[in-house]
């Protein structure tokens, strides 16, 4: 027969009916405690909030952004069509001043955008300045099928085919120079506040260690010493 058997050593302490973070009349103990305020309606609760508060702010920002860009794309195009009007008529003084309170506008809302976005409206906005620049030049070649020799008719569809391929291409290139700028932005960004964690939290490490040496003979060990920078540098993830 084999010797086999099932030892069961519990915890040290533990009785029936008695938890381990409670006293014998049913009051918590302190560990009892810390862990009733790291529960659903505690610690846990208010980092889920916190967390869920963050998420939320992320949307209306992303919201907003994209509610910019498009504003601004619609006022670029109708500036597009008011400078169009202007250059086919430089001497009438309405179009002028309609150019300018739209491309007014347009740079206004423009500014509004996040770097990244602002390529996107540039690239949107280009394209259809181009496109127009190109329906343009299309109607004067028309007329120049009629009346070949018209030199200011070839002058004209010159300058507008040169208008629409030079737009082309800017509006091609705007979106990937916005990402690289805003990819630029980002890391800068990351990297200072990659800086300034380390800063405070070796600032409050420093600050807790001076208090230690002063106040009380405490010997904390390495492993405790880098439990108390693992924590620190946690709750300092939830403030930026």
């Amino acid at each position: 027969m084999s010797n086999l058997y099932l030892e069961h050593h519990g915890i040290l302490g533990q009785k029936w009916g008695i938890r381990r973070f409670q006293n014998k009349d049913g009051s918590l103990t302190g560990a009892g405690k810390k862990r009733r305020a790291y529960s659903s309606t505690g610690l846990r609760s208010a980092i889920a909030k916190a967390q869920n508060r963050k998420v939320d702010k992320g949307f209306e920002r992303w919201k907003e952004g994209a509610a910019n860009r498009e504003s601004a794309i619609e006022l670029g195009k109708t500036a597009n069509q008011k400078k169009l009007a202007y250059e086919s008529d430089k001497k009438n003084k309405q179009a002028k001043a309609e150019y300018k309170e739209a491309n007014k506008a347009y740079k206004q809302a423009y500014s509004k955008n996040t770097t990244h976005r602002k390529g996107q409206v540039r690239g949107e906005v280009g394209s259809d300045l181009s496109r127009k620049y190109l329906s343009a030049a299309k109607k004067v070649e028309k007329e120049l099928q009629k009346d070949p020799g018209n030199r200011k008719l070839q002058k004209e569809y010159s300058r507008l085919m040169s208008k629409h391929d030079v737009e082309r291409a800017k509006a091609r290139k705007a979106p990937e120079v916005g990402a690289r700028r805003s990819r630029q932005i980002a890391g800068i960004k990351r990297s200072a506040t990659i800086a300034v964690k380390s800063a405070v939290t070796a600032g409050v490490v420093g600050a807790g260690l001076a208090a230690a040496k002063k106040y009380g003979n405490i010997d904390i060990s390495s492993e405790d010493f880098n439990k108390y920078v693992r924590t620190i540098s946690k709750a300092m993830s939830y403030m930026y």
